[in-house]
């Protein structure tokens, strides 16, 4: 990183340069606040700044070549994942596409030490839309969404299959309330429906109570053997009576 401290600003932007914000060691909490900030030259605050307190201000910028330190930082993240230093890795790219968020070997590189299926995702479209004819990049980018789809009906099977083993535990822990003989209340009587009715006083109670008598009327007759048996007992038992009552008269004669 090359200092430009007398060099406009102006010049540094025609060089296709950026800046960064050196704040002085005596600096105030407003400068110290922008400390590494990058600015494009022709939008940099000028210094002094409005809010600085210790003034004369002996903050600078010095000139910032992106290409060069994204350079440095992609090549340190390449080292850091063929070594197998991951977290390191992933921290370096991720410096990478935030100073350079159109490096195709940045993304390829990253979307091999992210952790999540959608963060690979991400990476490998961000190459495919700087480079549609990456061919490596869209294999495994239609990989990667045929995996997702599976792992959404397979998450969504499983939930369904929890569901149901959560419902069936709850059928299985139902307890209905059955009642056994000596449980059943006994069927009330005549006597005892009129005891737990009480005078009929609405339409309803008439009804009931009319129907229960109907009932009670309509059973049925008593059979003709009965009858016929009875009336000829009867008749034997006149004729029997007579007799008697003959045989008695002679006999006081």
């Amino acid at each position: 990183m090359a200092e430009y401290l007398q060099e406009p600003l102006v010049g540094l932007a025609k060089q296709g340069l950026k800046v960064m914000l050196v704040a002085h060691p005596d600096a105030c909490r407003a400068c110290r606040s922008l400390q590494g900030r990058i600015f494009d030259p022709l939008v940099a605050p000028a210094l002094p700044l409005e809010e600085c307190l210790t003034p004369p201000c002996r903050c600078r910028y010095e000139a910032y070549d992106a290409r060069t330190v994204v350079s440095r930082l992609l090549s340190a993240g390449v080292d850091a994942v063929k070594e197998e230093r991951l977290d390191e890795a992933r921290e370096l790219l991720y410096q990478v596409v935030d100073l350079d968020e159109h490096n195709e070997k940045a993304w390829l590189w990253l979307s091999g030490v992210v952790e999540g299926i959608d963060e690979r995702i991400v990476c490998l479209e961000s190459v495919v839309a700087i480079n549609p004819h990456h061919e490596l990049a869209k294999q495994g980018l239609r990989y990667l969404q045929t995996r997702r789809r599976e792992l959404g009906v397979g998450e969504q099977t499983a939930r369904k299959i929890k569901e149901a083993r959560e419902a069936i535990h709850r059928i299985k822990n139902r307890q209905s309330k059955v009642l056994t003989i000596k449980e059943t209340p006994p069927a009330p009587t005549r006597a005892s429906r009129e005891t737990l009715m009480g005078p009929p006083t609405t339409s309803a109670q008439v009804l009931v109570r009319r129907t229960g008598e109907e009932m009670e009327a309509q059973k049925p007759p008593v059979s003709f053997p009965v009858v016929f048996f009875s009336v000829l007992l009867a008749v034997l038992l006149l004729v029997f009576i007579s007799a008697t009552l003959v045989f008695v008269a002679d006999f006081l004669r």
